[in-house]
């Protein structure tokens, strides 16, 4: 009796937010610049092709696991509905799996709406390339380096400026008590 009752309100309970946020994306998607423009289908086949061979569609596809452990936390401290909502989130892996495709599709026009099918064309070249698949490949690692390279050179560089902008502070009060209070000029 609760498992198809939780099936059910949890269907409609998602069916009414996916329509809501489908409303509210529709809205933002039809403003941005992208979804106005017309593209041939050629242009977003290479567009898409470049989104899934780049490797950029792993960042968005893994919000939808992220999203569906979030809501079986929610669920986790009665065993009945976590079952039940894990069940129901098996049953929904291949509406998941649409949103995954639109999502591409979103970002491929995003791409075509920036460049030229020649230059897909030549950017899905190089990820078909040895040395493309091996870039994407790596990029998990070369972005996880990066990010710890920022870090390190933003803590680096707020030392450096914070030392930088003192010493000149002190030199500057140095020179106008040295020179009866004039203030150097400004550059």
């Amino acid at each position: 009796m609760l498992r198809p009752l939780l099936a059910a309100s949890t269907l409609a309970v998602a069916l009414a937010l996916a329509g809501a946020a489908t409303t509210g994306a529709r809205a933002q998607t039809e403003a941005t610049p992208a979804a106005q423009a017309q593209f041939s289908e050629s242009h977003l086949a290479l567009a898409r092709e470049v989104v899934t061979s780049s490797g950029m569609s792993r960042s968005f596809e893994a919000v939808i696991p992220q999203m569906q452990e979030g809501l079986l936390r929610q669920y986790g401290r009665n065993p009945a509905l976590l079952e039940d909502a894990g069940e129901v989130i098996r049953e929904l892996r291949p509406e998941m799996d649409l949103q995954r495709r639109a999502m591409q599709n979103r970002a491929a026009r995003v791409i075509a709406s920036r460049l030229s099918e020649e230059e897909l064309t030549a950017i899905a070249a190089f990820f078909e390339s040895e040395a493309g698949r091996r870039y994407v490949e790596v990029q998990p690692a070369i972005l996880d380096g990066l990010i710890s390279e920022m870090q390190a050179w933003s803590q680096e560089l707020n030392e450096y400026l914070q030392i930088r902008v003192q010493a000149e502070m002190v030199a500057r009060r140095e020179a106008q008590a040295a020179g009866g209070g004039a203030a150097p000029a400004q550059q």
